[in-house]
């Protein structure tokens, strides 16, 4: 592994990019998208912004990766043995994230119309395609397993399932419940289920 210099300490990449991340997160918290910048997870970090511009392309995959990151730390495919329970779970899961401030407040960033030249639709829909490949694996085991409909799409499953659970945290500031996701949940299982 590659070692980099800051001043005179001395830190692995591996943990310089995740301090970045971290960093990132917190910049996108405070900031929100309009005004985040590879200098503030600089100035945050301690990190030469030149080591930050080597890591990533530019602010909007900085952005991608942080907000991927904390995703995949909150939000982990399930694996129950059966379609149901692999779709309560995610609903519940999904509610944890939303019920977070954080995952709130990334919710709703991505949703609002920005004038910023960093984040626009390719942005929020890199962020959505790597999520939902991740989540689609749900589907694929369903599928295997023949719990599945032959004429459902993934995609639009997925939508069925977490667009109540994302408008509630839209419009509402209090939790999502636990007993709204599992009402979520079976009425997506009942409407995509084999036989």
């Amino acid at each position: 592994m590659t070692l980099i210099g800051l001043g005179s300490d001395v830190v692995e990449d591996a943990v310089a990019r995740e301090k970045a991340l971290d960093a990132a997160l917190a910049e996108l918290q405070q900031w929100g998208v309009d005004r985040f910048s590879i200098q503030g997870v600089a100035l945050r970090t301690g990190l030469d912004p030149d080591f930050l511009h080597a890591q990533w392309d530019g602010e909007q995959q900085l952005i991608i990766d942080a907000l991927s990151s904390y995703s995949q730390m909150m939000i982990t495919p399930p694996d129950t043995g059966s379609l149901h329970g692999d779709l309560t779970e995610l609903a519940l899961a999904l509610a944890g994230y939303l019920n977070e401030p954080v995952g709130r407040r990334i919710a709703r960033m991505l949703v609002i119309d920005s004038k910023s030249l960093v984040v626009d639709s390719d942005t929020r829909i890199a962020f959505y395609a790597t999520r939902r490949e991740v989540i689609e694996v749900i589907f694929r085991r369903a599928a295997d397993r023949g719990e599945l409909r032959d004429d459902v799409k993934p995609i639009v499953a997925l939508q069925l399932l977490t667009s109540p659970l994302h408008t509630f945290a839209l419009y509402r500031d209090a939790p999502v419940d636990p007993a709204y996701c599992r009402a979520v949940a079976d009425l997506v299982t009942r409407a995509i289920a084999a036989g």
